[in-house]
């Protein structure tokens, strides 16, 4: 066995030259998505934790207000503002290429169209009648 291959004792794979062929090259990257990736600071987690808590308290408060028709429209953006910072932190999409950014772009797309059909299936049973 020649010595330039890894051996039971040492299961590095090296290169001719004893190079160490487990390292991460940084000028060898031809994906984006392989590089080095973003570490959040705890502290970043604990203000997002209160930004989600926050807006828990305010869905709970909206709740027991009766601001009529507005009721539903504010809990809605209540709510997607809470998923938007779980998106963005939690799901590290803040940190992600421009690719995984348009997935995420386009899959909020598709369901506000499929909320906004929904609706106007909605409106357009009750027409008149309201």
């Amino acid at each position: 066995m020649s010595d330039h291959q890894a051996t039971s004792q040492n299961l590095t794979p090296v290169d001719a030259q004893h190079h160490n062929l487990d390292v991460h090259d940084p000028d060898n990257v031809t994906n984006p998505e392989h590089v080095a990736h973003h570490i959040v600071s705890p502290a970043v987690y604990g203000m997002i934790f209160g930004v989600l808590m926050l807006g828990t308290l305010l869905t709970v408060g909206a709740s027991m207000v009766n601001l009529g028709p507005f009721n539903a429209p504010i809990a809605i953006g209540i709510a997607v503002t809470k998923a938007v910072f779980v998106v963005l932190f939690f799901m590290h999409v803040k940190y992600s290429s421009r690719l995984v950014k348009l997935t995420v772009a386009a899959g909020f797309f598709t369901f506000l169209i499929l909320v906004f059909m929904s609706l106007l299936d909605y409106v357009s049973r009750a027409w008149g009648q309201w």
